[in-house]
C-alpha cells in the first residue's frame, strides 16, 4: 500500500483478488471451467508437439517452448484484465467481473506448472541439476502466486494470510515473471540468435501491461476521495 499525501492507494488490485461486486451488469466466467480450459490448452500444445516429434527431445523441447510462450499471453491477460475492465467501466455501463483477473491468474500458474512439467519430465532418468532447480524454484514462485489470490481460511473463518501480506506475495511473485519475460525477451533479440518475432512481441506486452496499469492507477488516483482506497 503506498500514501498519497492523506490518500491511500493499493498497488495491487484489491478488487481483482477479493472479486467485489459491482453495480452494473457484469461478464461472469465461472472459475473452473476457465481455469481449466486454460490448463487443457497447454497440455494440447505439449503433448502435440511431442506426438509430432515421436517422443525425441526435440518434440519436449518444442512443447516446452509452446508452453512457455502461451503461458506468457496468459500473463499478459491476467495483467491487464483489472485494468481493462475498471478503465471500460468509467466509460460504459458493461462491465466484466472484477475477478477475472483472479482466475487468470490461477489459469496462468496452471499453463506455467504445465510448462515445468515439460521441461522437468525429459529429465527423470537423468536429473540435471540446473534444469531441476529451476522447475522447483518457478514451481515454488507459481504456487506463491496462486495462493496469494486465494483468501484461505481457518475453520473459524479467520483469514491464514492477511491481506498486506497476500498483496505483497502477489506483488513480488507478478514481478518476477515480468522479469523473467522481458530479460528472456531482450536476451533473445540482442543476442546472436535466430530472429523470432515471437520475442518482439512479448516484450511489447509486457510493457503495454506496464503502461496500462500505470493508467488505472493515474484514474485511481484522480478520482479518489480522501477517504476512499483506490482499488
Amino acid at each position: 500500500m503506498v500514501h498519497w499525501g492523506s490518500r491511500k492507494v493499493v498497488v495491487l488490485d484489491h478488487s481483482t483478488l477479493f472479486g467485489d461486486s459491482g453495480k452494473f451488469s457484469q461478464l461472469r466466467l465461472t472459475l473452473g471451467p476457465l481455469v481449466g480450459a486454460i490448463a487443457l490448452m497447454a497440455v494440447i500444445l505439449v503433448l502435440g508437439s511431442i506426438l509430432l516429434r515421436g517422443f525425441s527431445e526435440n518434440g519436449f523441447r518444442l512443447g516446452s517452448q509452446l508452453a512457455w510462450r502461451y503461458a506468457s499471453f496468459v500473463f499478459f491477460a491476467a495483467l491487464v484484465a483489472g485494468p481493462i475492465s475498471r478503465m471500460a467501466a468509467r466509460f460504459s455501463h458493461f462491465q466484466v467481473s472484477e475477478s477475472l483477473s483472479r482466475r487468470l491468474v490461477w489459469g496462468f500458474c496452471a499453463s506455467y506448472g504445465v510448462y515445468l512439467l515439460s521441461v522437468f519430465l525429459p529429465n527423470v532418468i537423468q536429473p540435471s541439476a540446473g534444469a531441476t532447480l529451476m522447475v522447483l524454484f518457478g514451481a515454488a514462485v507459481a504456487a506463491v502466486m496462486a495462493l496469494a489470490v486465494a483468501p484461505l481460511k481457518r475453520l473459524g473463518g479467520a483469514p491464514i494470510i492477511s491481506d498486506q501480506v497476500r498483496r505483497v506475495l502477489l506483488g513480488m511473485s507478478v514481478i518476477y515473471f515480468w522479469l523473467c519475460y522481458c530479460l528472456m525477451a531482450l536476451a533473445r533479440i540482442s543476442g546472436p540468435h535466430r530472429p523470432d518475432a515471437f520475442y518482439a512481441i512479448s516484450l511489447s506486452l509486457m510493457v503495454l501491461g506496464l503502461l496500462l496499469r500505470y493508467a488505472d492507477r493515474w484514474f485511481a488516483r484522480r478520482d479518489q476521495t480522501p477517504d476512499a482506497v483506490t482499488l
